[in-house]
């Protein structure tokens, strides 16, 4: 499958996955109200990065793995997800007062999430990728819509989403490939040794990614209200829908093709340049968009609570323009650059959020304030991380490094 069939594909079935999304919030938001919204999206916050904290990157080698190992690999992240989820779900559940046992098993299945998903991206299996990320999304609504109280919904989302992920896995893996001895703890400690600069150095940044992506939620909960909380939370799921919808579906898309690159000891400079100027494009029309459309919409058609969001809108379009613009670009190092520098631009925005969302509420307990910081900081932060992808796409393009 052609680059611009794969993005378009994902892409188009992002969009469906977003307004489910959408939709599930605005069920919430109806049959319960704002707050609760809030709360939702904390939960949800503490399993994506409970998810990436569980399988730290192991899974990422999937598409890059040989195939005498992908077996080894596949039950390495599994037994990786199945252990830490225990602890992690301790900690958060005495951190936020949830249940245990729910958010280990809401935390073991999105992590179970990640490694059914680079199953299918090292096949290119897209149209299975799209129907699990479908299947996700459908999975709450149904849960909202056919439980009376949040605590049934939340168990129902829990279970189903297990039950689901399980039978993607068995449908993308052979299970029939796997033997006692890959699961010996002298093979996976093996495989973890052979690969341990990728997990320690990749897996704390995509930690750190999902946890400065999540974070800004969990401490708007914690300095404001579960109310503020919901307004940044409905501001995510839509004014961020194009970084969800078109940057994740290219980010997708040259992961797995640039993974068989590697694979094949190649880098198309060409088409790294025709994917940065589609994402400038994109960047600067869906920034536009956002501005000019959002407050509309919400006049036409929602209550004053959803009105009240417009605020927060606007203060985060100079997040939101190198979100859909720079992010996906980071690929390429995370495939053919330093797994260091890959860490530190996590980082780097891991301190822009504990300044914007920590230090500066401390002293000067203003909502807006916080989140104008956050944009601005995290723009001048993509700016350089732009100018770094260019030199190294320019170096790779040259021969001075190989792939």
């Amino acid at each position: 499958m052609s680059l611009l069939k794969s993005v378009s594909t994902i892409a188009s079935s992002s969009v469906i996955s977003q307004l489910i999304g959408a939709l599930s919030i605005w069920l919430i938001s109806h049959k319960y109200n704002m707050a609760e919204v809030g709360i939702y999206a904390l939960i949800y916050s503490i399993v994506l990065v409970g998810a990436q904290v569980c399988t730290f990157a192991s899974q990422l080698l999937i598409p890059k793995q040989q195939e005498e190992e992908l077996v080894q690999n596949v039950v390495f992240s599994t037994l990786q997800s199945l252990i830490i989820a225990l602890p992690y779900a301790a900690l958060t559940a005495w951190l936020f007062h949830q249940n245990i046992f729910f958010l280990y098993l809401l935390t073991l299945a999105s992590a179970l999430v990640l490694v059914s998903e680079n199953l299918s991206l090292r096949t290119g299996d897209f149209r299975f990728l799209i129907f699990q990320r479908l299947s996700v999304s459908v999975v709450v609504v149904l849960s909202i819509l056919l439980t009376s109280n949040t605590k049934a919904f939340y168990w129902s989302w829990a279970v189903s989403m297990m039950v689901l992920i399980m039978g993607c896995i068995l449908y993308s893996f052979n299970i029939r490939q796997v033997a006692l001895s890959h699961l010996s703890i002298k093979n996976n400690l093996s495989f973890f040794k052979r690969h341990i600069h990728h997990i320690t150095k990749v897996g704390s940044a995509e930690v750190l990614a999902m946890a400065n992506n999540n974070l800004p939620i969990m401490l708007i909960n914690f300095w404001f209200s579960a109310l503020t909380a919901g307004y940044f939370s409905v501001v995510s799921r839509f004014c961020l829908a194009p970084v969800a919808i078109v940057g994740n579906a290219v980010r997708n898309s040259i992961f797995s093709k640039w993974s068989i690159d590697f694979r094949n000891q190649r880098f198309n400079f060409d088409e790294y340049k025709k994917v940065r100027l589609l994402l400038l494009v994109l960047g600067v029309v869906c920034t536009l968009g956002v501005f000019i459309f959002y407050p509309i919409v919400m006049r036409l058609g929602f209550s004053e609570e959803w009105i009240n969001s417009i605020p927060t809108a606007n203060y985060i379009l100079p997040y939101l323009f190198p979100a859909l613009a720079v992010s996906p670009l980071t690929v390429i190092e995370l495939i053919f650059g330093s797994h260091r520098y890959f860490l530190r631009i996590q980082l780097e925005q891991l301190a822009i959020v504990l300044a914007a969302f920590i230090v500066l509420p401390y002293f000067y307990n203003d909502y807006a304030t916080s989140v104008i910081l956050f944009s601005v900081l995290t723009f001048i932060r993509y700016a350089f991380i732009y100018l770094k992808m260019n030199t190294l796409a320019n170096q790779l393009k040259s021969g001075k490094i190989e792939p």
